[in-house]
C-alpha cells in the first residue's frame, strides 16, 4: 500500500463496484489496500461495507484506516495477519515478544498474533486459513485469549 491519493483509476474501480452492487451482483462494496484518504474519498461517493488491508503486529501502517473504519462502523479485515508470506523470516511469529507471550499464556504464537488483532477494535474480523480440524479449533480458541496490559506492552515492541 503506498501513500498515493485517490485518482481517476480509483474512482473508476469504485464506480464499477457500485454498479455491481446496484445491479444486485454483490451485496456491498468492499475496498482493499487503501489509505485513510482513499476510504474517506470513497465514503463521499458510496457506502463501504468493509476494508481489507495488511495489518499485523509487525506492520501497523493501516492503524489510521482501522480507526476510521471503527468510527464509521465499517468492518476491517486484516490480510497478512501473521506477517507477510513473502518475508524469509516471519517478523511476527518469530518475534521474541510474541513467542514469550505465547509461552506465558499457554498458547501458540499464531494465537497471540490473531488475539492481538481481535483486541484492536470490535470491527476487526479475521479470516484465518485452516488446513485441519485441529488448526480450526486452534483458530477458534483465539476468541478466548485475553491480552492483559503486560502482554500488550511487550507486543508493542514488535512493530
Amino acid at each position: 500500500m503506498d501513500n498515493a491519493q485517490p485518482d481517476r483509476r480509483f474512482d473508476d474501480q469504485l464506480a464499477a463496484m457500485v454498479k455491481a452492487r446496484d445491479d444486485g451482483l454483490i451485496g456491498g462494496v468492499g475496498i482493499s489496500n487503501v489509505t485513510r484518504d482513499h476510504l474517506v474519498h470513497a465514503l463521499a461517493l458510496t457506502d463501504i461495507a468493509c476494508v481489507q488491508n495488511p495489518m499485523n503486529l509487525a506492520d501497523r501502517g493501516s492503524m489510521p484506516v482501522v480507526e476510521e473504519c471503527y468510527a464509521r462502523g465499517i468492518a476491517f479485515v486484516p490480510f497478512f495477519p501473521l506477517g507477510s508470506a513473502f518475508a524469509p523470516d516471519n517478523p511476527v511469529l518469530s518475534s521474541p515478544p510474541v513467542v514469550a507471550t505465547a509461552a506465558r499464556l499457554g498458547c501458540t504464537p499464531t494465537q497471540v498474533a490473531l488475539a492481538w488483532l481481535l483486541s484492536l477494535r470490535q470491527n476487526v474480523l479475521l479470516i484465518p486459513g485452516t488446513s485441519s480440524v485441529r488448526h480450526l479449533e486452534e483458530n477458534m480458541a483465539v476468541a478466548d485469549i485475553e491480552l492483559h496490559a503486560i502482554a500488550r506492552e511487550q507486543l508493542a515492541s514488535v512493530a
